[in-house]
């Protein structure tokens, strides 16, 4: 791509290959090509390139030209990159008409299109970096959460907090806010508070970051120190008490590393707190420290203007002591020793350092320190405090040199949080985004540039959710009224949508995200200390989790979102994005990926937008929502039109790899132990529940819940709609007032219930429960309940046929409803009004115990989902004869006149069976259901998806087409394949009842060749 040079006679892009090749940073003694575009019309005497470089000082270039074409002539240049490492700055420099006119960077030097100016303009930044440089693939490849430790959990079993410290304040409650207690005249910390976290509670929380998709925790100091947040270190090489031990840190590696996550530690190695081994100004230690004596083995660490009590300290505080990092003993101890502290906690499994204030560590320091690092573990990661462009960080007067190859191979990515809070509150449109994020892509090496740590929350900043919901902290805001503001409703749902939108864009951008603890389930808060809050355990934002539970399982699973090219587009002011893209099948790094794009779109608007964006370079055909069940979006001629909701973010993928393979267990309700003779609703269902989370399942499936008919089969129920009263569990209705413990124990006796017993005994366990759900049911019915009165009105489609079917049963003495009186079983209205008044009673009893059933069923349920579990139902496709199904819809079956089947289910002769299987089943008036649109079926999935999360269909081939046998047939034999509805029910009821998770029951290809497949 060559200059539209309609308004400007010169230009250059170092954004695009045809200006700068190759892009952004290089390793040294590397070839780089620079090119100038002129208007062909102005005349030129001369073209120079300046260069500048630290060390190698100031160079000109005369840059060659080739013949105009389309009215423009390209100017030329190539030269090597420098032998050393270090940044090399350009402009250009035009001689026009006896003028000088300079093309420099831009006013906000972040590169891409310049500037053309009279007088020497600022320069466009090349970072040379040593060769072979490389940061670890494993980080690039994770999502880091970071834990305030005293803040996340207190995992000791009594909940008591350890080894507590002199004059400190220790909370009385978990909910309770941060406080620091101060000095009235200098606001000095007199004391400091804590909640009781502690290491074990990271480790009982490992399957919690496990599920979120964590892969490494980096935790705040955890060195001993007085203070709550410990960057006042008192002693490097030991854990603080508060938190555990040395024993308990390694514990957690070991156990982080069996979950697949590493642990990082926070370094502070720019100085020490005065309360510690090393200054021991308030004398708590037994050796002598700097304070104390010069003759401390340690006076030399320190900068003293006037012995004791005026010495350096960082930024003024007098707790914190600066060290002289050069110092021979200091490092030797914290880097050379055989026993060093970096190298003590890296054999004791840590992963890496996080470096506090990394600008004020000297470039020395670091150099040694990295050597020490790699030498421990070459794979260790080392990420450095820098809040700004840490490619040309000035600190204290010194051009840093941090990216050179032997320093960091990480920052803390304070920019991007920046960039995505001044986009997404309207401060700055997508187009200075999109500049200040190439910026940095230029001046970034590739291997740090993808290893950044990219941060939306921290504890050194307001929590992310309180500032999208604009709330900015004010300087002279008073503690108190912060403490109590928070978001209102409006500004929570506001912020919530717009964190949504910002942890997509953190999720899929280059570098590596860091989660701060409590963000990702809604804390708020301003400064510190209130961006300290404890984490809200069982308070937790269920829809924001949920969220960040699927953006970063896309991030895990889709290598394209994590190492693959990046090229940033913005369409409108309102809308950000970019594509994550693969050259030839390889990432960013030459490794061989899956082939896929990624098209992630922003729209920070409070409106709905339209974003026309051009990726005929990276796809063609279709692209996947990723986020939206995998809605298709067109790519016509390699562009597309994409609409974005309000505050919506858009993660399009080229190809939808499979979803993560979840397990299950099949184990029907009457299989769980009990007391009660067979498995039941009670506590032993939830622990069951329990053992299926611990074991990392994620579904329970089970036999159809209806009441079992013949053979204690509950795919022969006398109800399609119905549940099994057996399985209500007696414990719970004791706990809830309506039996006594003496009446259970007396019935158990009475019918000989045998609590191990490893069978069912449906004839004595049916007279047992019976006995005590009549004696509970005596006791209900003496009182009204709205809740079950709302019962009957929710489920009235079934229940009242079903409740009077049964009452009839008991009074007719038998299930075969054909035998019954003729207008009871043509249900005379007359003669149902009837019974109804005369079986009121039983009638109720059996509305009574389906209330139950239902009441206990949904509360299991529900805790099985809180664990995560998804519950499978059972859906057999016939219903039997003598059922309330039948009875009440005679005119849905193929009945005779005398009310006998015409034809029954069966299955033809196979290999399984030479005369076939005779089920006998009636078989369904396909035509007649269809002419209210099934709604038989459709009341049945709508109560069925009411109990479960989704249905498996017990022979859902029988949909195409049944095998129908005569009725009065002694076997299946004699029958014949009849066409079924097909998708034309399935499609009514997606009409009605939207898309169902349905489990189809695939019996192989048996279909008849008449029928297609």
């Amino acid at each position: 791509m060559v200059a539209d040079l309609s308004t400007d006679w010169l230009f250059h892009d170092s954004h695009q290959l045809y200006y700068r090749k190759p892009f952004g940073a290089v390793p040294c003694n590397t070839d780089v090509e620079l090119r100038l575009i002129i208007d062909a019309s102005r005349s030129v005497e001369e073209v120079l390139l300046r260069l500048w470089s630290d060390g190698g000082g100031e160079k000109t270039i005369t840059m060659t030209s080739q013949m105009p074409s389309d009215g423009k002539r390209v100017y030329r240049a190539v030269f090597t990159s420098p032998a050393n490492p270090g940044l090399l700055w350009y402009y250009f420099l035009v001689k026009s008409r006896g003028n000088i006119y300079y093309y420099g960077n831009n006013l906000q030097r972040t590169g891409g299109v310049g500037e053309i100016s009279r007088i020497p303009p600022s320069s466009y930044q090349i970072t040379v970096h040593k060769k072979d440089v490389k940061t670890p693939d494993w980080f690039k490849n994770t999502v880091v959460y970071q834990i305030f430790v005293d803040r996340f959990y207190n995992g000791n079993e009594d909940g008591k907090i350890m080894n507590l410290k002199p004059g400190s304040l220790i909370h009385a409650s978990w909910e309770n806010n941060p406080i620091y207690i101060r000095e009235r005249v200098d606001g000095g910390i007199l004391a400091y508070d804590f909640f009781g976290g502690n290491l074990k509670g990271i480790i009982a929380k490992l399957p919690y970051l496990k599920e979120l998709g964590i892969g490494v925790v980096y935790m705040n100091p955890i060195f001993e120190a007085p203070s709550n947040h410990k960057y006042d270190t008192a002693d490097y090489k030991n854990i603080d008490p508060m938190f555990g031990t040395n024993e308990i840190f390694r514990n957690l590696c070991e156990q982080g590393k069996k979950q697949g996550m590493a642990v990082i530690l926070d370094g502070v190695f720019s100085h020490t707190g005065s309360d510690s081994v090393y200054f021991n100004r308030e004398g708590h230690y037994p050796e002598v420290g700097a304070y104390q004596s010069p003759d401390s083995p340690y006076y030399s660490w320190y900068r003293f203007s006037k012995y004791p009590d005026e010495y350096e300290s960082w930024w003024g505080v007098s707790t914190l002591p600066n060290v002289e990092e050069m110092d021979a003993s200091y490092r030797d101890f914290i880097l050379h020793s055989k026993n060093s502290v970096i190298r003590h906690w890296q054999h004791l499994g840590a992963k890496g350092w996080r470096l506090d204030v990394a600008d004020e560590l000297p470039d020395q320091f670091l150099k040694e320190l990295n050597q020490v690092v790699k030498e421990t573990d070459k794979e260790a990661v080392i990420i450095g405090e820098v809040w700004e462009d840490a490619s040309n960080k000035v600190s204290y007067g010194v051009m840093r040199e941090y990216f050179y190859g032997n320093e960091l191979d990480s920052v803390t990515n304070y920019l991007f949080r920046r960039q995505a809070i001044d986009f997404l509150l309207g401060y700055r449109e997508a187009r200075a985004i999109l500049e200040e994020q190439m910026s940095i892509c230029e001046n970034y090496p590739k291997e740090n540039f993808f290893a950044t740590l990219n941060v939306l929350g921290s504890h050194d900043v307001p929590r992310i959710l309180t500032l999208l919901g604009g709330h900015e902290p004010r300087p002279d805001g008073r503690y108190g009224e912060e403490m109590k503001r928070k978001l209102d409703t409006e500004e929570r749902i506001l912020a919530i949508n717009r964190l949504k939108v910002a942890s997509l864009w953190q999720m899929t951008f280059p570098g590596v995200p860091c989660v701060y603890y409590g963000d990702e389930v809604g804390l708020e808060g301003y400064t510190d200390p209130l961006n300290r809050r404890p984490y809200p355990w069982g308070r937790e934002e269920s829809e924001l989790i949920a969220w960040y539970k699927k953006i970063i399982g896309l991030r895990n699973r889709h290598a394209i979102l994590r190492t693959g090219y990046w090229q940033p587009f913005a369409p409108q002011p309102n809308v950000y994005g970019y594509v994550r893209y693969l050259n030839k099948g390889r990432d960013a790094f030459g490794n061989d990926q899956e082939e896929n794009v990624a098209v992630i779109l922003l729209n920070r608007s409070l409106s709905s937008a339209e974003a026309t964006v051009d990726l005929k370079t990276w796809c063609q055909g279709m692209l996947f929502d990723a986020l939206n069940y995998g809605q298709e979006v067109a790519v016509g001629g390699g562009r597309a039109t994409i609409s974005l909701r309000p505050l919506e973010a858009k993660l399009l993928l080229y190809k939808l790899d499979d979803p993560p393979k979840k397990c299950g267990t099949l184990l029907h309700i009457s299989s769980l132990p009990s007391g009660d003779g067979i498995g039941s609703l009670g506590e032993d269902a939830r622990k069951f529940v329990d053992f299926l989370a611990s074991a990392g399942q994620r579904y329970w499936q089970i036999l159809p819940l209806n009441p079992v008919g013949p053979g204690n089969s509950p795919y022969q129920s006398v109800s399609a709609l119905a549940c099994e009263p057996l399985f209500i569990d007696i414990g719970l209705l004791a706990a809830g007032g309506l039996l006594e413990e003496t009446e259970i124990n007396a019935a158990r006796e009475k019918h000989n219930i045998q609590s191990k017993s490893d069978k069912v005994d449906y004839p004595g366990v049916k007279v047992y429960k019976d006995a005590l759900l009549r004696k509970a049911f005596s006791r209900f019915s003496k009182a009204t309940s709205q809740s079950f009165d709302d019962f009957i009105n929710d489920n009235k489609s079934w229940v009242n046929d079903y409740a009077l079917y049964m009452a009839l049963v008991e009074h007719f003495g038998d299930f075969s409803w054909n035998k019954w009186p003729k207008a009871v079983a043509e249900r005379d209205p007359q003669a149902l009004n009837s019974y109804r008044e005369l079986l009121a009673n039983e009638i109720n009893y059996h509305t009574f115990t389906q209330y139950i059933f239902h009441q206990q069923w949904f509360a299991l349920k529900s805790y099985a989902n809180n664990k995560g579990i998804k519950i499978i139902g059972d859906l057999p496709i016939f219903v039997a004869y003598e059922s309330s199904d039948v009875w009440a819809n005679r005119m849905l079956f193929k009945l005779d006149e005398a009310n006998n089947p015409t034809t029954v289910a069966g299955v033809p002769p196979d290999y399984f069976s030479k005369t076939g299987q005779l089920w006998g089943n009636p078989l369904y008036d396909w035509d007649k259901m269809a002419s209210d649109d099934f709604v038989w079926w459709r009341q049945r999935f709508s109560a069925l998806f009411k109990l479960v999360d989704m249905v498996r269909v017990d022979h859902f081939r029988g949909f195409e087409a049944a095998w129908e046998v005569p009725y009065g047939e002694e076997t299946a034999e004699n029958g014949e394949w009849v066409k079924g509805p097909g998708e034309t029910l399935f499609a009514v009821l997606e009409k009605y009842l939207g898309k169902l998770p349905v489990i189809a029951e695939d019996l192989g290809v048996i279909t008849n060749p008449g029928f297609p497949e």
